[in-house]
């Protein structure tokens, strides 16, 4: 039985960025992933390197995104240069339209140093922005796909052992330890096993971990192509958002609906998005339909991820439950376990995002 360093349980962004930090620090890793990597909630996302609502969010889950959106562009360019493959980071800026939460944003955006325009000029006509529209002109976004293809390349690059369409059956534990991990055609042992597996989490930690609440929240978005390019940052009204990508096509997004592991796309969903859309930029209600999706975000009760051990056992890790931030929070959530596994002080401290540290913990043992 081949054993590495780490096995890595899921091969998301999430899982993609932890095995890609533990093998650029020399060790052997193994990414297991029961579909092929990147391919669910990371491959579904719109790739705004911003959080929803920031203003709001959690404050370590803030510290986490604050980070990754400072990282970024640092990391894109090692990616770029590693791989060849540009995940095209694009400093396009994003337009708030939430009237009311207008004094809230320019809260936040002055304690964090965030530069805010309230004055929004050089639209063209055919945008229809209420007078209560800010622009944070520092946001950035990239191609979630594009992305996927590069951290995947990088990781054959540094000899990470891929399993695909290989899906864990067992995860053999014993006397405080996880001594291996099963799967359909064969068996590893590895001195650690993280699991980020994203809304499938508890299910590949059995049982046991039932009170890990990590549930899946299903998201549709659709990519459109209008006859004329009019958007060049990112809106964001609410849940609702427009991307522009540099080829011309228009990201429309997204919903957010409970109702378990259903990925079923719905004309009811995608009539909510153009018709929003439309009221934004109205020529969007007849542009054309390139594709329409769905992807299941790993949900937590306290909004922020689980990072770090699972008690009760040595060599048991966890890094999931990143909602609607996976891509923005990745690498910096894989750097913060790769310092706690070597044992260096990093840019906040990880028990912010341990088990025992939020409310829904239970007994493991």
């Amino acid at each position: 039985m081949t054993k590495y360093d780490f096995i890595i349980a899921g091969g998301g962004v999430i899982g993609m960025t932890t095995a890609r930090e533990l093998a650029v620090r020399g060790a052997s890793v193994a990414i297991i992933e029961r579909g092929e990597l990147g391919r669910e909630a990371s491959w579904a996302a719109g790739g705004i390197l911003s959080s929803m609502r920031p203003w709001t969010e959690n404050p370590a889950s803030a510290g986490l995104s604050e980070h990754g959106k400072m990282h970024y562009p640092q990391y894109i360019s090692s990616l770029l240069a590693e791989t060849g493959i540009d995940p095209e980071h694009v400093n396009s800026g994003l337009i708030i339209i939430e009237a009311k939460h207008i004094a809230d944003i320019n809260h936040w955006a002055s304690s964090k140093c965030i530069k805010v325009i309230e004055k929004i000029e050089n639209q063209k006509p055919e945008i229809k922005l209420p007078e209560a529209a800010i622009l944070l002109p520092e946001i950035a976004q990239l191609r979630p796909p594009r992305l996927i293809k590069a951290l995947r390349k990088s990781l054959e690059q540094l000899s990470v052992s891929i399993l695909e369409n290989t899906e864990i059956t067992n995860m053999m534990k014993r006397h405080g330890r996880c001594e291996r991990v099963e799967f359909n055609g064969g068996k590893l042992s590895a001195e650690s096993v993280i699991v980020t597996a994203g809304a499938w989490s508890k299910l590949v930690l059995g049982d046991r971990f039932n009170e890990i609440n990590i549930k899946p929240i299903h998201g549709q978005m659709m990519c459109v192509k209008p006859a004329e390019t009019a958007l060049h940052s990112i809106i964001l009204d609410g849940g609702h958002y427009l991307i522009p990508r540099l080829d011309g096509h228009v990201l429309i997004g997204s919903t957010i609906e409970d109702i378990g592991f259903n990925k079923e796309t719905t004309m009811t969903a995608q009539e909510e998005l153009r018709d929003w859309a439309a009221s934004v930029w109205p020529s969007l209600k007849n542009a054309g339909l390139v594709k329409h999706w769905s992807g299941l975000r790993p949900s937590t009760d306290t909004e922020k991820p689980f990072i770090g051990s699972v008690p009760g056992f040595k060599n048991l890790y966890i890094n999931t439950g990143h909602f609607r931030k996976g891509i923005l929070q990745a690498p910096s959530s894989a750097l913060l376990l790769a310092d706690m596994f070597s044992g260096h002080s990093s840019f906040m401290d990880i028990g912010e995002f341990s088990i025992n540290s939020q409310k829904n913990l239970a007994k493991f043992v």
